[in-house]
C-alpha cells in the first residue's frame, strides 16, 4: 500500500522540515504545494532531500486565500498531480503545519485494516447546518481578499460584498441547492477510486462552488455524501473521529498545540494533528524524536 501526501504549506518551515522529516518513508510519496507568495520557504525547501520518499514539490504554484475557490483549485492540482504518476492506497491532505502523531508502521497498519474507507469528517449540529446554510445559499463576491485588513482593495471589497448580500437577502434570493450539501474539515485521506470520482466531478465542483463562501469545508463533503462511495464513510455519525486528525476547536481556531499538551497528543489515537508553530520548538523536536522511524 503506497500513499501519497498531499502538502498546502505557505510558511512555518521548522514545522514542514519536521513534517517532511517524519513522513521520509519508502511507502510515501510527498507532493508539496507551496503558495506563490512564499518565495523565501520555497527557496528553503527546494534543495531538500529525501532519503527513502519521493518528493515532488509543484512547479504550478497558486496564491492560496482563506475561504476561497483558490483552496479548492490548489486541492485538484495536487490530487490530479498524484494520481497521474501512480495509483495510490490513499491520499492524505495535509497542510503544512500539520505533524503525524502515529509512526508509519501504524499509519501504514491502520490504513491496511481500515483498507477502502474513507476518511472525510462531517459537522452535523444546528450551528454547522446554519453556517453551511448561509454560505451555499448567497454569491460571495471577492473573497480573495477576505482577510487582507491591510490590502487597500480590503475596505472597497468589503463594501461591495456586503452590499451583494444585503441585495440578495432583500429579494430573497438563494442559489439552486442541486444536491444534499454537507459541510466539514477541509483535512482528508482518501482512497484512489475515490479520488478519481473527485476529479470527474471537476467541472462540476468549480463552477457551482465558485463564489461561495469556504468551498473546501463543503465540496467534498457534499460530493462524498452524494455518491457511491457514502456507505464507506469512517465514522460518519461522530464529529471530529472521521479524518482520524486531533484538531482543537474548542481553544482556538484552531488550537495551536504547546508542550503541556504533549501527553495529549501522544495517548491520542488519532493519525495526524494540527496545527503547530515553530516557537513550540521543543515540542515539534520531541514528536518528531517519537514518531520518526527508520524502516
Amino acid at each position: 500500500m503506497k500513499h501519497a501526501y498531499l502538502i498546502i504549506a505557505h510558511n512555518e518551515y521548522p514545522v514542514l522540515r519536521a513534517l517532511l522529516s517524519m513522513l521520509d518513508d519508502e511507502r510515501n510519496d510527498i507532493y508539496l504545494h507551496i503558495d506563490q507568495r512564499a518565495a523565501e520557504l520555497y527557496e528553503k525547501i527546494y534543495p531538500l532531500q529525501m532519503q527513502r520518499a519521493g518528493l515532488h514539490i509543484l512547479s504550478a504554484r497558486n496564491k492560496v486565500y482563506w475561504g476561497d475557490l483558490s483552496q479548492v483549485e490548489t486541492e485538484y492540482l495536487l490530487l490530479e498531480t498524484a494520481s497521474a504518476k501512480e495509483s495510490y492506497s490513499y491520499y492524505h491532505l495535509l497542510s503544512g503545519t500539520d505533524l503525524p502523531i502515529q509512526t508509519q508502521d501504524y499509519i501504514h497498519s491502520f490504513f491496511q485494516i481500515n483498507a477502502g474507507k474513507e476518511f472525510v469528517e462531517y459537522w452535523f449540529g444546528n450551528r454547522h447546518q446554519k453556517d453551511l446554510k448561509r454560505k451555499i445559499s448567497r454569491y460571495y463576491f471577492f473573497t480573495k481578499h477576505l482577510k487582507r485588513n491591510y490590502s487597500k482593495w480590503h475596505f472597497i471589497t468589503a463594501l461591495c460584498r456586503n452590499l451583494a448580500l444585503i441585495a440578495q437577502k432583500m429579494v430573497h434570493f438563494h442559489r439552486k441547492q442541486e444536491v444534499e450539501f454537507r459541510k466539514g474539515s477541509q483535512w482528508f485521506s482518501i482512497t484512489h477510486n475515490f479520488c478519481l470520482y473527485l476529479l470527474e466531478k471537476k467541472s462540476f465542483v468549480l463552477q457551482r462552488f465558485r463564489y461561495t463562501l469556504c468551498p473546501d469545508e463543503i465540496f467534498v463533503q457534499t460530493l462524498l455524501w452524494n455518491s457511491p462511495f457514502k456507505k464507506n464513510i469512517y465514522h460518519i455519525e461522530e464529529n471530529h473521529i472521521g479524518s482520524m486528525r486531533l484538531i482543537d476547536w474548542n481553544r482556538g481556531n484552531p488550537y495551536t498545540w504547546k508542550m503541556q499538551d504533549y501527553t495529549e497528543l501522544t495517548n491520542s489515537d488519532k493519525l495526524f494533528a494540527r496545527k503547530f508553530s515553530s516557537q513550540e520548538e521543543e515540542l515539534i523536536k520531541l514528536i518528531e524524536t517519537t514518531n520518526r522511524q527508520v524502516t
